[in-house]
């Protein structure tokens, strides 16, 4: 059986999509797997249906075909489409230009769907959130029923929490582990496919091969996010032995921004730009772990109101340190539709939301407050920039660093 034939066979049994258009979209090609990701059928491709009914942007498209026209091969393109049925996907793409001699230019290409990776990354920088939320509520909790010699009470209830998040972990952590298994899978037969074939002039296979070898990475901080959350479940277990929250110590709160807004990429990267200007501040003297946590929660917060607005339109998330007064202040700003003057007053209280229920547990603004006033002295408040959205700023008073 020739080469050609394997090939054929390989791209028609493939787990990517592959597919061959003209310039102006119409669907010529494409596999099995492309026709169930877009949600097409032969008829439609008889039809003449054309790709750039599927971008999720239109503009996309004129900027994909302007790139290839450069005669290059697109390495690491990301593509963002909706299929047929409504549901959104991403993924990464490499294509070119094959020129023939009858003036009709072809498109080949193919395309790895990497929604389900991206969701999980979500769905696990979600979890972590709140389940530090959580922790905080209940550690919160505990300070004032010790005071009271109710140290039973609430030893039953930390016990409560850590068993109830420890189901959906493991749920989660078992899944993480066959997905795993799956990477290790796929690469052992791609290797094996590379030994017995000569694949290596195929379009696409050194995208192929890097994917598969990024997943690993991917999942391996998959795997170090969840020992995290599972870290948390211990400590609630133990919630007798509560940590020093006067171990301070001086603090980059610089640093802090740049290393958060990496753990937090997932949550803003296909919503907002940042924009970062980051003052020559002096060191803040705090606990570095809560002032990361607040950190987190602004920029999350952002990212949710700047989608929240229009999904569709790319926002902007403005992050600005500075000293003022001898005081360390910290704003970010972004791009959504700003906080109403009826809730301004609500917005740091124990449990309140403007989300959809499910999608929060309004803790995440009330930790912060008490982070930054009740535990640091600090200053936190809300307003709206003249843009439309909202600012929220927080100040460590001069006392607090630099000791």
């Amino acid at each position: 059986m020739g080469i050609n034939i394997n090939f054929k066979r390989f791209v028609e049994k493939s787990n990517s999509m592959f597919y061959v258009t003209s310039l102006k979209g119409e669907i010529l090609y494409i596999n099995d797997f492309g026709k169930s990701l877009l949600g097409i059928t032969p008829d439609d491709i008889n039809s003449g249906i054309n790709v750039q009914s599927f971008y999720l942007f239109s503009e996309d498209r004129a900027d994909f075909i302007q790139d290839l026209q450069k005669g290059e091969i697109i390495q690491e393109h990301e593509i963002r489409l909706i299929n047929s049925y409504g549901k959104k996907i991403i993924g990464h793409e490499q294509s070119y230009i094959v020129p023939r001699s009858s003036g009709v230019d072809l498109v080949y290409g193919s395309v790895n769907d990497i929604s389900d990776f991206i969701e999980l990354n979500l769905n696990t920088a979600r979890l972590n959130l709140e389940l530090a939320d959580i922790n905080q509520k209940l550690q919160d909790a505990y300070t004032s029923m010790a005071q009271q010699e109710k140290m039973a009470t609430i030893g039953e209830l930390a016990a409560g929490v850590a068993h109830e998040i420890n189901n959906p972990l493991g749920f989660i952590i078992s899944n993480t582990n066959s997905v795993g298994r799956y990477i290790k899978i796929l690469t052992e037969i791609f290797t094996k496919i590379k030994k017995t074939y000569n694949i290596n002039a195929v379009e696409g296979i050194d995208q192929l091969e890097f994917i598969l070898t990024d997943l690993g990475e991917v999942l391996k901080e998959n795997k170090d996010g969840l020992r995290r959350i599972a870290t948390i479940t211990d400590s609630l277990k133990r919630f007798s032995r509560m940590g020093d929250e006067n171990n301070k110590s001086n603090f980059d709160l610089n640093q802090a921004i740049k290393d958060t807004l990496t753990i937090a990429k997932t949550q803003y990267k296909y919503i907002a730009d940042i924009e970062l200007n980051l003052g020559d501040i002096p060191p803040v003297f705090c606990n570095g772990d809560s002032i990361n946590q607040v950190l987190l929660n602004l920029i999350v917060n952002a990212a949710h109101a700047i989608d929240s607005l229009d999904p569709k339109e790319r926002g902007l998330i403005s992050i600005q340190t500075s000293v003022k007064d001898a005081d360390v202040v910290f704003q970010v700003t972004d791009s959504g539709s700003g906080i109403s003057d009826s809730i301004k007053n609500k917005i740091f209280d124990p449990f309140f939301t403007t989300k959809e229920v499910g999608k929060g547990t309004g803790l995440g603004l009330s930790l912060c407050y008490d982070i930054i006033v009740q535990k640091h002295g600090g200053k936190i408040w809300v307003e709206n920039s003249s843009q439309g959205g909202a600012i929220f700023s927080f100040t460590l008073p001069g006392g607090n660093y630099g000791k």
